[in-house]
Protein backbone atom coordinates (compact mmCIF):
# COMPACT_ATOMS: atom_id res chain seq x y z
CA UNK A 1 0.00 0.00 0.00
CA UNK A 2 1.54 3.19 -1.24
CA UNK A 3 1.71 6.64 1.59
CA UNK A 4 -0.31 9.37 0.28
CA UNK A 5 1.22 12.79 1.89
CA UNK A 6 -2.11 15.16 1.51
CA UNK A 7 -1.65 18.88 1.53
CA UNK A 8 -2.65 20.14 4.74
CA UNK A 9 -5.00 23.34 3.49
CA UNK A 10 -7.47 20.83 2.08
CA UNK A 11 -8.01 18.69 5.47
CA UNK A 12 -11.13 19.45 6.85
CA UNK A 13 -11.39 17.65 10.16
CA UNK A 14 -8.81 16.23 11.86
CA UNK A 15 -10.46 13.52 14.44
CA UNK A 16 -8.56 10.53 16.72
CA UNK A 17 -5.87 9.72 13.62
CA UNK A 18 -8.72 10.09 11.15
CA UNK A 19 -8.35 12.75 8.17
CA UNK A 20 -11.56 13.83 6.31
CA UNK A 21 -10.83 15.08 2.88
CA UNK A 22 -13.08 16.96 0.73
CA UNK A 23 -15.77 14.84 -1.03
CA UNK A 24 -15.72 12.76 2.16
CA UNK A 25 -12.76 10.99 1.92
CA UNK A 26 -11.17 9.56 5.07
CA UNK A 27 -7.27 8.26 5.99
CA UNK A 28 -5.97 7.40 8.46
CA UNK A 29 -2.94 9.10 9.73
CA UNK A 30 0.75 7.68 10.81
CA UNK A 31 2.04 10.82 12.57
CA UNK A 32 6.17 10.79 14.23
CA UNK A 33 5.55 9.86 17.86
CA UNK A 34 8.60 12.36 18.92
CA UNK A 35 7.34 16.05 16.74
CA UNK A 36 3.63 15.15 16.06
CA UNK A 37 4.36 15.90 12.27
CA UNK A 38 1.64 14.05 10.03
CA UNK A 39 3.90 11.66 8.13
CA UNK A 40 1.81 9.79 5.36
CA UNK A 41 -2.06 8.72 5.53
CA UNK A 42 -3.36 5.41 4.45
CA UNK A 43 -6.97 5.51 2.89
CA UNK A 44 -10.00 4.10 4.90
CA UNK A 45 -12.16 1.49 2.27
CA UNK A 46 -14.85 1.53 5.35
CA UNK A 47 -15.85 3.37 8.54
CA UNK A 48 -16.16 0.44 10.47
CA UNK A 49 -12.52 -1.63 10.29
CA UNK A 50 -13.74 -3.74 13.27
CA UNK A 51 -12.82 -3.57 16.72
CA UNK A 52 -9.33 -6.17 16.12
CA UNK A 53 -5.95 -5.87 14.69
CA UNK A 54 -2.83 -6.89 14.33
CA UNK A 55 0.69 -5.32 12.87
CA UNK A 56 2.46 -7.97 10.07
CA UNK A 57 6.32 -7.44 9.10
CA UNK A 58 6.83 -7.06 5.38
CA UNK A 59 10.01 -8.97 5.28
CA UNK A 60 8.77 -11.12 7.66
CA UNK A 61 6.07 -11.78 5.94
CA UNK A 62 8.57 -12.13 2.68
CA UNK A 63 10.11 -14.68 4.32
CA UNK A 64 7.26 -16.83 5.76
CA UNK A 65 6.07 -17.12 2.07
CA UNK A 66 9.28 -19.05 1.29
CA UNK A 67 8.97 -21.42 3.74
CA UNK A 68 6.12 -22.98 1.53
CA UNK A 69 3.79 -23.53 3.93
CA UNK A 70 0.85 -25.94 2.95
CA UNK A 71 -2.98 -24.62 2.94
CA UNK A 72 -3.72 -26.15 6.55
CA UNK A 73 -0.15 -24.60 8.17
CA UNK A 74 -1.46 -20.90 6.57
CA UNK A 75 -5.16 -21.60 7.52
CA UNK A 76 -3.97 -22.55 11.46
CA UNK A 77 -1.55 -19.48 11.08
CA UNK A 78 -3.92 -16.89 10.16
CA UNK A 79 -6.85 -18.52 12.76
CA UNK A 80 -3.97 -18.01 15.82
CA UNK A 81 -3.60 -14.04 14.38
CA UNK A 82 -7.70 -14.38 14.57
CA UNK A 83 -7.33 -14.96 18.37
CA UNK A 84 -4.03 -13.04 19.07
CA UNK A 85 -4.42 -11.33 22.35
CA UNK A 86 -2.19 -8.36 23.08
CA UNK A 87 1.29 -8.84 23.82
CA UNK A 88 1.25 -11.63 21.40
CA UNK A 89 -0.57 -14.02 24.03
CA UNK A 90 -2.53 -17.27 22.63
CA UNK A 91 -4.86 -19.07 24.67
CA UNK A 92 -7.01 -21.80 22.39
CA UNK A 93 -7.35 -25.09 22.20
CA UNK A 94 -6.81 -27.32 19.32
CA UNK A 95 -10.32 -28.32 19.32
CA UNK A 96 -11.36 -24.65 19.12
CA UNK A 97 -8.74 -24.23 15.76
CA UNK A 98 -10.14 -27.37 14.44
CA UNK A 99 -13.96 -26.47 15.20
CA UNK A 100 -13.22 -23.21 13.77
CA UNK A 101 -11.65 -24.46 10.55
CA UNK A 102 -13.60 -27.32 9.94
CA UNK A 103 -10.47 -29.24 10.52
CA UNK A 104 -9.70 -32.53 12.00
CA UNK A 105 -7.49 -31.85 15.07
CA UNK A 106 -4.75 -33.99 13.68
CA UNK A 107 -4.24 -31.80 10.90
CA UNK A 108 -3.90 -28.61 13.13
CA UNK A 109 -1.70 -30.50 15.53
CA UNK A 110 0.60 -31.23 12.77
CA UNK A 111 0.39 -27.82 11.28
CA UNK A 112 1.13 -26.10 14.88
CA UNK A 113 3.85 -28.66 15.21
CA UNK A 114 5.37 -26.96 12.14
CA UNK A 115 4.51 -23.60 13.19
CA UNK A 116 6.72 -24.28 16.21
CA UNK A 117 9.65 -26.21 14.06
CA UNK A 118 9.75 -22.57 12.25
CA UNK A 119 9.73 -20.48 15.38
CA UNK A 120 6.82 -18.59 14.10
CA UNK A 121 4.87 -19.87 17.33
CA UNK A 122 6.34 -20.87 20.54
CA UNK A 123 4.56 -22.89 23.76
CA UNK A 124 4.24 -20.49 26.62
CA UNK A 125 3.28 -21.84 29.85
CA UNK A 126 0.01 -23.88 30.37
CA UNK A 127 -3.32 -21.98 31.61
CA UNK A 128 -5.41 -24.79 33.15
CA UNK A 129 -6.07 -27.60 30.40
CA UNK A 130 -4.89 -25.89 27.91
CA UNK A 131 -1.63 -24.74 26.19
CA UNK A 132 -0.69 -21.07 25.99
CA UNK A 133 1.11 -19.46 22.88
CA UNK A 134 2.96 -16.57 21.57
CA UNK A 135 3.50 -15.22 18.16
CA UNK A 136 6.85 -14.18 17.13
CA UNK A 137 6.72 -10.97 17.39
CA UNK A 138 9.28 -10.31 14.65
CA UNK A 139 6.60 -11.53 12.49
CA UNK A 140 3.67 -9.93 13.85
CA UNK A 141 2.27 -8.03 17.24
CA UNK A 142 -0.36 -7.12 19.03
CA UNK A 143 0.24 -4.81 21.57
CA UNK A 144 1.46 -1.20 22.88
CA UNK A 145 5.10 -2.07 23.84
CA UNK A 146 6.51 -4.02 20.68
CA UNK A 147 10.09 -4.08 22.61
CA UNK A 148 8.89 -5.56 25.67
CA UNK A 149 7.35 -8.51 23.71
CA UNK A 150 10.19 -9.14 21.83
CA UNK A 151 12.33 -9.28 25.16
CA UNK A 152 9.80 -11.54 26.28
CA UNK A 153 9.84 -13.63 23.61
CA UNK A 154 13.68 -14.10 23.14
CA UNK A 155 13.69 -15.30 26.92
CA UNK A 156 11.10 -17.67 26.53
CA UNK A 157 12.67 -18.59 23.63
CA UNK A 158 15.95 -19.09 25.30
CA UNK A 159 14.81 -20.68 27.78
CA UNK A 160 13.30 -23.48 26.07
CA UNK A 161 16.85 -23.82 23.73
CA UNK A 162 18.53 -24.39 26.92
CA UNK A 163 15.85 -27.42 27.91
CA UNK A 164 16.63 -28.85 24.45
CA UNK A 165 19.37 -32.25 24.77
CA UNK A 166 22.73 -31.35 24.17
CA UNK A 167 21.78 -27.63 23.61
CA UNK A 168 20.77 -27.67 19.74
CA UNK A 169 18.41 -25.12 18.79
CA UNK A 170 15.83 -25.04 16.33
Amino acid sequence: MSTVKPPSEEISDVQENILVFPKGKRYIMVTDEETGQIKGCFPLKSKNLGTGWIAVYQNPAGWLAQQRLTGEQYSVLFALFNRLDFENFLRISRQEIADFLSMQPVSVSRAMKKLKDLEIIIEGPPAGKFKTYRINPYIAHKGSDRNNTIADFNSALKSKNQKKPNGDSL
